[in-house]
């Protein structure tokens, strides 16, 4: 017994050290939930309850896998004394539908039970199952399982219990130019060292360069502004007051800069349909372009496009993840 216990604890290592990307990427569940079960009629043990514990990731968005840890008391016919149930669960998870904070699971695993003193059996799980979201955070879980033994038993179980959620951060790259210093103060010229018109040349140089340093500095700020994401609301394409504040602010460095032309590109969070959502997106894009237009911007300087759900900055059944995700993206184009 212990060493299939050490054994599911490694299988629970192995999903938080690899693979590199899921590791990154995905969001982890950590659970505990109160059980109760069911045997067929050949185990000599009629129902039991107890609780256990769960670890699973997210593999994509809403696919993932778990494994679930339960101990049980089940009590017996005929008078005899009650015993422990242990079972050991891997399964993959799948959302296929969500309705806001309601998800529908299913799940198909193997299964490990174990009946003290008197009978293991190994088999497949199949899950139908429902999440509730508490906040980003947290959601309640309603399981029912039914367990299809190698050795024609079945046995069947309903499991609630509480899902904590870990979602890594967005890991932000810092990109270090070189910065000029403070400019050194000029050097005192021996009548003999230098000629005034070498210094004069010297110093139109650093003045150009010092010139030049400007406008870079000019060039970042403004691609910044121009390139800074607006966000929207839940099933919606309307722009509210920050969403406008961003715009005022690029249809400022559009007026300055003639030439640059801007691809907005909307984006969609994970419910809905793939066409929904791609339509979803493009509304969110007209709406930026024709905010900018009625700001006195030309049509013609501006594209859109459609991402739907396909590029998420976040994944996850979270509300954070949702809201990083609704979306517009800005794409800057220099015409000269």
């Amino acid at each position: 017994m212990l060493n299939r216990a050490i054994m599911i604890a490694a299988m629970g290592m192995a999903v938080l050290a690899a693979p590199g990307d899921a590791q990154v990427r995905g969001t982890m569940e950590f659970g505990a939930f109160g059980s109760l079960s069911s045997f067929d009629n050949l185990h000599n043990v009629n129902n039991a309850l107890g609780g256990g514990i769960r670890i699973g990731t997210f593999l994509v968005p809403r696919l993932g896998i778990e494994f679930d840890i339960g101990l049980k008391q089940a009590d017996r016919p005929d008078g005899l004394a009650d015993v422990d149930v242990e079972s050991f669960v891997a399964r993959f998870i799948a959302t296929p539908l969500v309705f806001g904070p309601l998800s529908v699971l299913v799940g198909a695993g193997l299964v490990h039970t174990d009946i003290q003193d008197l009978n293991e059996t190994d088999g497949a799980q199949v899950l139908l199952g429902l999440r509730l979201a508490m906040g980003p955070f947290a959601s309640l879980r309603l399981d029912g399982l039914k367990d299809f033994n190698f050795d024609g038993t079945r046995n069947q179980g309903l499991q609630l219990g509480l899902s904590l959620y870990r979602t890594p951060g967005t890991t932000t790259e810092i990109v270090t130019r070189n910065v000029p210093g403070p400019a050194a103060a000029p050097m005192t010229q021996r009548p003999d060292s230098v000629s005034a018109a070498e210094t004069a040349r010297l110093r139109a140089i650093e003045a150009a360069h010092r010139a030049m340093l400007a406008d870079l500095a000019r060039a970042d700020a403004a691609s910044t502004t121009m390139e800074q994401t607006v966000h929207f609301a839940h099933d919606s394409s309307e722009l509210d007051g920050m969403a406008t504040l961003i715009l005022d602010r690029k249809v400022t460095g559009l007026r300055g800069s003639p030439s640059i032309r801007l691809v907005v590109t909307g984006h969609a969070s994970e419910p809905g349909t793939d066409e929904y959502n791609m339509a979803l997106g493009f509304r969110r894009a007209e709406a930026v372009r024709d905010y900018l237009v009625s700001r006195g911007i030309a049509a013609s300087r501006i594209d859109m496009e459609s991402a739907g759900r396909e590029e998420m900055v976040r994944t996850g059944p979270t509300e954070a993840a949702a809201t990083a995700n609704r979306r517009a993206e800005f794409r800057v184009l220099n015409e000269n």
